[in-house]
């Protein structure tokens, strides 16, 4: 992975000339002062000389965002045990958020609550959740926890979604419509039982909400934080 602070860089160069004179500066300095200088060194100097051309602003959330993603992607990395799939995970993330209305760290929050739900969060599987909780006006991560949580047993997230769920032993009376069936009490049939429901109940919500206004501006907020 690039180092934060060169990608930093290049990026300020190619966007701002303004920058170039002082930028170049800072290189000679740091390249005096490489093998001493620590990375928040680096990003302090850098931000001292934006900010004098008054766009503090713009780097301090470029750094907010780089860490943002970092400590997503750290978090990915405990929770699967492993820096390749987390960064396989993360570029799925980054992937489904840019198709959908859904902010990136929700995105995350669901793919990681399916996750300890035993249930795996492919991109068919977040498009169905996701057409679920867009049907209601909710977040995926509203969706996912839910899911989390029926399956230890707390039915009262189901309600969001106009779900209700009655535990018995090892199986679970779920109704929805008008609809009653009974499913097995685990992440899989509960995550199935949902990700039917937006299937065939919702197939195009997260397409319609995407052309509402709303929707332009979270795919607006989406390319700002990837452009960070």
């Amino acid at each position: 992975m690039a180092n934060p602070v060169d990608t930093l860089l290049v990026e300020i160069r190619a966007e701002t000339a303004q920058l170039r004179k002082g930028l170049d500066k800072v290189n000679k300095q740091l390249d005096k002062t490489k093998k001493q200088s620590s990375s928040a060194t680096i990003l302090k100097m850098i931000c001292a000389i934006v900010a004098t051309l008054g766009l503090g602003r713009l780097v301090g959330e470029t750094i907010n965002t780089i860490r943002t993603f970092e400590d997503l992607e750290a978090t990915l990395t405990a929770i699967t045990g492993s820096a390749k799939t987390a960064a396989l995970s993360f570029d799925l993330i980054r992937e489904f958020t840019s198709k959908t209305t859904f902010q990136l760290e929700g995105v995350a929050d669901a793919f990681i609550s399916l996750l300890q739900a035993g249930v795996t969060p492919t991109e068919e599987a977040l498009t169905d959740f996701g057409n679920l909780a867009a049907a209601f006006g909710k977040d995926i991560s509203q969706v996912a926890a839910a899911t989390f949580r029926a399956v230890t047993g707390e039915m009262e997230m189901l309600k969001q979604f106009n779900v209700v769920a009655k535990l018995e032993g090892d199986k679970v009376r779920v109704t929805f419509g008008g609809v009653t069936k009974e499913i097995e009490r685990n992440g899989t049939a509960i995550a199935e039982y949902l990700r039917t429901l937006g299937r065939e109940n919702f197939p195009t919500a997260l397409e319609d909400r995407a052309n509402t206004l709303s929707g332009a501006v979270s795919n607006v907020s989406d390319g700002v934080a990837e452009f960070m």
